[in-house]
């Protein structure tokens, strides 16, 4: 549990900035790969090993982890919000894709898409809960945040590298 701990936190935290509505633009490019080097950096307090090499393998893994904790936190908090609010960014986001399908080519798949979005909308409203919404958002962070994770611990790895070199 002990190896896992700074991932968690920094996961939950991560999670968390990811559901705040502005912030959240920001939550592939900057919060999950600053939050993968916050948890090496943790990780390295934790042990006591702060001045030994982190190797890129324990900084994938810690990224990996950090990725995912952040992707679970944040797919149930923002579940959490659309169920209390029935609101989504998939309604605030509709009109722009019928625009988009209308304009590229008007298919029978493409239909077929667009019913499924109202479809999922339709449920949020209705329910409060879309069990393909949640699907999607959840593959979707998943591969999302566990690459920028991946990226923000090799990242972590040589800041904190560099950082222990120069202070030889």
């Amino acid at each position: 549990m002990k190896r896992i701990l700074p991932a968690l936190v920094c996961g939950f935290g991560a999670g968390v900035l990811n559901t705040v509505p502005i912030i959240k633009n920001f939550s592939c490019c900057l919060i999950v790969p600053v939050a993968a080097i916050f948890a090496l950096m943790l990780d390295q307090r934790a042990n006591g090993s702060q001045d030994h090499f982190v190797n890129s393998g324990k900084a994938i893994k810690m990224g990996l982890l950090t990725g995912l904790f952040a992707a679970i936190f944040a797919t149930v908090f923002d579940l959490l919000v659309i169920f209390l609010t029935k609101q989504s960014d998939l309604a605030a986001g509709l009109p722009e894709i019928e625009q988009m399908v209308s304009r590229v080519a008007a298919t029978d798949v493409s239909r077929d898409m667009l019913n499924l979005f109202y479809k999922m909308n339709d449920d949020i409203v209705n329910y409060g809960f879309s069990a393909l919404y949640t699907f999607s958002m959840f593959m979707s962070s998943i591969v999302v945040d566990s690459i920028m994770g991946l990226v923000g611990g090799l990242f972590g790895m040589q800041v904190i590298n560099n950082r222990i070199k120069r202070d030889m």
